[in-house]
């Protein structure tokens, strides 16, 4: 995982309350970054770029302004980006998603999920996003909020969740809380008073999550998550792509499951193909 330095912004005071951590997942391309430059009100995350995405790394941005509240660590996270990545991609990303929320139980644990999709239809990428975040990862006890981006030529950026509220929850996506914004101000800054709305709507989601306690993983009880997990994720991801010693090795070394639940893992994961 990528630490960038502390950003301070706002005239920011000397002392801070405890920072609150902060996921920010969705597919590549949806505007994460940003959403991050947004929230701290200069340039401080870049574009994601392709060796990234392959890399499936976090990236974090300790964020610090003059409002308490919005001390925050924001964790920028690559999340599963179909039909480009194969099996042995998608259990990267589940194992890299694992390591992350498993270090943050020693931050004080994971205080709310940011969901950041486009405005459209809902994919099944996105659902599988959704679903291994807010139902694999946090067992669903974490808040979380969707944030709906590219919406600045909506007249009224907010029309886009009434036109589109019962798809989004039809499709199993219930947030906590929602925001319609943009993250730019546009060709001459024609739609700099939308963004600065964003940027209100941003910093009040921020507040509504961190009132909830924080949530540390239950590493207990990963292994049969995963397990349950992995038919879905591997219909659209077919190709192993990975000698079975090395994914042995990755489970059994960095996700610290026992050898013999490895292996069950593997051969779920081969079942889980021949099926498809």
């Amino acid at each position: 995982m990528t630490r960038i330095p502390n950003y301070t912004n706002d005239s920011a005071p000397t002392t801070f309350a405890h920072p609150q951590n902060f996921i920010v997942f969705g597919e590549m391309g949806v505007g994460k970054s940003s959403l991050i430059n947004l929230i701290a009100g200069e340039q401080v995350a870049k574009s994601s770029s392709g060796v990234q995405s392959c890399n499936l790394e976090s990236t974090e941005y300790p964020i610090r302004l003059s409002d308490p509240q919005l001390n925050v660590n924001l964790f920028d996270t690559v999340g599963l980006d179909s039909p480009t990545m194969d099996s042995a991609s998608y259990l990267n990303a589940l194992v890299k998603a694992h390591e992350l929320i498993v270090s943050l139980k020693n931050q004080g644990g994971v205080h709310g999920l940011i969901f950041c999709i486009k405005g459209g239809r809902v994919s099944r990428t996105m659902q599988q996003n959704y679903r291994l975040f807010y139902e694999f990862l946090c067992q669903k006890k974490v808040p979380l909020a969707l944030v709906v981006t590219n919406l600045e030529t909506e007249v009224n950026m907010d029309d886009w969740w009434i036109r589109n509220k019962v798809h989004v929850e039809k499709s199993g996506v219930v947030p906590a809380t929602h925001v319609c914004i943009t993250a730019i101000k546009g060709h001459q800054n024609a739609h700099e008073n939308k963004y600065f709305e964003s940027r209100r709507k941003v910093h009040n989601m921020l507040r509504v999550l961190g009132r909830a306690e924080p949530y540390s993983i239950d590493t207990s009880s990963w292994f049969g998550r995963m397990c349950r997990l992995l038919p879905e994720l591997l219909l659209t991801a077919k190709t192993l792509g990975r000698s079975r010693q090395k994914m042995l090795q990755m489970l059994t070394k960095r996700c610290e499951l026992r050898k013999e639940d490895a292996v069950q893992l593997l051969q779920r994961i081969d079942s889980s193909q021949d099926k498809y």
